[in-house]
């Protein structure tokens, strides 16, 4: 991967107009900043670290604006040029350890020639472009605001636009129940038409709107790496509370299978076992608090499911009227039955 880094900080100097040691006295200003960006002590000394930022940044920014405008792509190019190539770059970027503070790719971008910015979206705009090729329900619209890192920008892209209300747990109904649990009371699934917010979940007169979820091969990265930021710089955990209540929904592969079928999850990894394992090992080691963003959903849920009523139709519904024939089966032995007792009726009258 060094040999790529240098390859595009050699693309990106003639589109700042500076030598190497002008970029890196630029980026010498910075290191005071950026130091404190980091929790902890960055153990590299001043040269290294200046290094780090610019090979690096230069290599973030080249990266971004070869995505944004393939024609800057040489026919040549090691990374985009191999499928396989951009999906490991992209996963890297998405770790937690590997963050540049976005301050230092504004920088960077900054510095590009006119050329490069007439008439060009903000870096904003264009690193969400660029994610958005590659990661799966990044809603681009959903971010305004400048974050502190690619996590921090992604994590707001799932986030709604108005902040949530965590509710203190009272009641015993702490976790929703499972899909199939779900279904076997009558619950429809049905993907979410009113909104792309991953955190928009509805219930009401029993169907539960779940927004689609694409989980694709970096879901399982992405995921983890924003958790991983929430419960270590973040007083709002929304994402996780998210996270769990999907893994609420999915303790099997067939919870996994069910939600597949019901157009909720859109599997680009493989099976059912895929997506149930995915959650697995999302949740594993995760460490939840008693507030939950999905409390009252999670009891309204799990009162739906105790209620005999909803079993007894979601019973009939799947046994005896999933399909003409059987509802024209049962219509016949409720005739037959009816003119039975008619019969009986008549022949007791008879006497």
């Amino acid at each position: 991967m060094e040999e790529h880094k240098y390859r595009y900080l050699q693309s990106f100097l003639p589109r700042v107009s500076l030598s190497l040691e002008e970029l890196v006295r630029v980026a010498r200003t910075w290191e005071e900043n950026a130091r404190n960006c980091y929790a902890e002590d960055v153990k590299l000394n001043s040269d290294e670290f200046v290094k780090m930022l610019v090979v690096d940044g230069s290599f973030l920014v080249e990266l971004i604006l070869r995505s944004r405008y393939p024609h800057l792509r040489s026919e040549n190019d090691r990374i985009f040029g191999k499928p396989m190539m951009i999906t490991d770059v992209c996963r890297d970027m998405i770790l937690i350890e590997n963050q540049l503070p976005f301050f230092i790719i504004k920088g960077f971008y900054h510095l590009l020639t006119p050329y490069y910015q007439q008439g060009t979206a903000s870096v904003l705009e264009i690193v969400k472009s660029h994610f958005s090729c590659f990661l799966s329900n990044i809603d681009d619209n959903m971010c305004d605001s400048e974050p502190e890192h690619f996590i921090d920008l992604l994590r707001s892209c799932y986030l709604p636009l108005v902040p949530i209300r965590l509710e203190e747990s009272t009641s015993k109904f702490y976790n929703a129940p499972k899909a199939t649990e779900l279904h076997n009371a009558g619950v429809k699934f049905k993907p979410s038409e009113s909104s792309s917010c991953l955190l928009d979940l509805k219930f009401a007169d029993g169907v539960l709107e779940i927004p689609t979820i694409m989980v694709d091969d970096l879901t399982e990265s992405l995921f983890r790496n924003i958790i991983v930021f929430e419960q270590c710089h973040c007083s709002d955990k929304s994402f996780l509370h998210y996270i769990r209540l999907l893994s609420c929904f999915i303790r099997s592969p067939a919870d996994a299978d069910l939600l597949i079928r019901s157009g909720i999850f859109m599997n680009s990894l493989g099976d059912a076992e895929d997506i149930s394992d995915v959650f697995d090992n999302i949740c594993t080691e995760v460490i939840f608090g008693r507030k939950f963003y999905f409390q009252s959903l999670s009891e309204n849920l799990q009162s739906y499911c105790n209620t005999p009523w909803n079993r007894w139709k979601a019973i009939l519904r799947h046994d005896y009227f999933h399909n003409p024939w059987s509802v024209a089966s049962v219509l016949a032995a409720l005739l037959l039955l009816l003119l039975t007792f008619i019969q009986a009726v008549c022949s007791i009258l008879a006497l």
